[in-house]
C-alpha cells in the first residue's frame, strides 16, 4: 500500500499569519499551488482520494479531484490538530496567542493536558492511529491520497513508523523541527515484509 499525504495549499491564515479554524479558505496563491500539485499527481496512480473536511483542505482536494477525475471522501480524522478557540483569528504574534502558546509549551509533555477546548497529545495520537488502522483494514493493496494538514500529518507518520513508542517529547521535537510546506507531498509505504516506511517527506519539487 502507498499513501500520499498532501498538505493543503496556502490558506488566508497562512498568508496573514493568523490562527485558523475549520472555515479558513485558500488564498489565491494556495489555489495556484493546488493546481500545480494536481498536475503533478496525474503521473501517480491513485485509487482513493480522502480529504480533511476543513475548507482549505476541501478546496485543495477539489482541484486535485478534478484533475484526477476521482471522487472525494471527506474524512474527519484527517482534520488539523485542534488549537484553543481563544486564539482563532488572531495574529500569531498577538500577546494573547503568545501567552497561551507559552502555557501550552510548559505543559506539552503531559499526555492528557489541554488548555481549554484544544486537543491533547493522547487525543491526537488516537486519531492518527485511527487513520493508519483504517488504511490497513480497507486499502491494503491500493494507492491512497490524503489531503490534510501539517500537525496531524506529522502525528500519523510518527505513529506509523514508531508504533507504540510515540511519546510527547519525541512528537514535539519532530513537530517543531520537521517542516511541512503547503502542497508538500509525503509518501508512506506499507509492505508485509517491512510494515510502514517513510519514503518521502515534504516533497515540493513541483513548486
Amino acid at each position: 500500500m502507498n499513501v500520499y499525504f498532501v498538505r493543503h495549499g496556502e490558506s488566508e491564515g497562512n498568508k496573514l499569519q493568523k490562527a485558523q479554524n475549520s472555515e479558513t479558505p485558500l488564498s489565491t496563491q494556495g489555489r495556484k499551488q493546488a493546481s500545480i500539485v494536481a498536475n503533478r499527481l496525474k503521473e501517480t496512480p491513485i485509487d482513493v482520494l480522502y480529504s480533511s473536511p476543513y475548507v482549505r483542505a476541501k478546496q485543495t482536494a477539489e482541484i486535485i479531484a478534478k484533475e484526477l477525475d476521482k471522487p472525494i471522501e471527506y474524512w474527519e480524522p484527517l482534520k488539523e490538530r485542534k488549537r484553543p478557540s481563544e486564539i482563532e483569528g488572531l495574529n500569531i504574534s498577538h500577546p494573547k496567542v503568545r501567552k497561551i502558546d507559552k502555557t501550552i509549551m510548559e505543559n506539552q509533555l503531559k499526555p492528557e493536558w489541554k488548555y481549554s477546548d484544544d486537543e491533547s497529545f493522547n487525543e491526537l495520537l488516537a486519531r492518527a492511529r485511527n487513520v493508519t488502522q483504517h488504511l490497513l483494514t480497507h486499502h491494503k493493496d491500493q494507492n491512497v491520497l490524503c489531503v490534510s494538514h501539517s500537525g496531524i500529518m506529522k502525528m500519523i507518520v510518527l505513529s506509523a513508523i514508531l508504533e507504540n513508542k510515540v511519546k510527547p517529547e519525541v512528537f514535539w521535537q519532530l513537530y517543531y523541527h520537521l517542516w511541512s510546506e503547503n502542497t508538500g507531498i509525503t509518501h508512506l509505504e506499507c509492505t508485509d515484509k517491512h510494515s510502514w516506511g517513510l519514503l518521502t517527506w515534504n516533497d515540493t519539487t513541483h513548486l
